[in-house]
């Protein structure tokens, strides 16, 4: 994504009315990637996302409950209102190892997206699918996301050692098996966003058993995994199914 179609994208989607307000302690606008932050809004506004899995506070828990109101918006202009199997509609479930940054996040957000946001504590231990050394969040939110954004924890956050192996080892790249452990219950067309974590893409397609379309893009430092699977049913349906044009592109 070249630099003026972020900020084109950051203009015409009103996103500057979210970061007003957040400065440093120094009166400093706090760094943010744009281009990180379009990226996520871009893609859970094109799939039309219901239920969205993000694994580490920040400003994209901004993004995503942006993005989810205006699918909510979209999906109520639709008539009749279709019917699926989905408790937790347009719901961003954040989850993170610090209740300091869950807190921050939680003031952050504005009153305008509260309804769209549950964050949810968790610790990270250390374990092992098939024998590999990895680790994973003790509380998952209990939901069949659409969109999961894989962007933490920070491996100093991993408790436990095995066979006196820690993630306290500064040269060790993080390693969340937690996908895997969701694996099963994934809906066809699930798509995941992992932030930078290349070692850590590579694990979960080498674990992964399901069809995938996965892709590596260098240059913007994200890996994406998509479930192409067949639906499973009429129940079982994603946002993205609703919006295609006759051309097969998302409205």
């Amino acid at each position: 994504m070249t630099e003026p179609s972020v900020l084109e994208y950051w203009e015409k989607e009103n996103l500057d009315k979210y970061f007003m307000t957040n400065k440093s302690e120094n009166g400093e606008a706090i760094a943010m990637d744009k281009s990180d932050l379009v990226r996520i809004h871009q893609l859970i506004r094109q799939r039309k996302c219901f239920t969205v899995l993000e694994f580490g506070v920040g400003f994209s828990t901004i993004i995503i409950a942006d993005a989810l109101k205006k699918n909510k918006m979209d999906w109520e202009q639709l008539d009749p209102a279709p019917k699926i199997r989905n408790r937790f509609m347009f719901q961003c479930f954040s989850v993170d190892t610090s209740e300091k940054w869950i807190n921050i996040s939680k003031e952050r957000l504005p009153d305008s997206l509260q309804d769209f946001v549950q964050f949810q504590h968790s610790r990270v231990e250390i374990g092992t699918h098939n024998g590999q050394l990895c680790h994973f969040y003790k509380s998952i939110p209990d939901i069949v996301p659409d969109f999961i954004y894989l962007d933490g924890p920070d491996p100093k956050a991993v408790e436990g050692t095995i066979n006196g192996m820690t993630f306290q080892c500064s040269e060790r790249t993080v390693m969340s098996g937690d996908l895997l452990l969701m694996e099963p219950i994934l809906l066809p067309g699930t798509f995941v966003l992992i932030d930078g974590r290349t070692n850590n893409a590579r694990f979960l397609k080498n674990n992964l058993k399901r069809e995938y379309e996965i892709i590596w893009d260098k240059e913007g430092d994200v890996t994406t995994i998509e479930l192409v699977e067949e639906r499973l049913g009429k129940y079982n349906l994603l946002g993205s199914d609703f919006f295609k044009t006759n051309h097969g592109r998302y409205a």
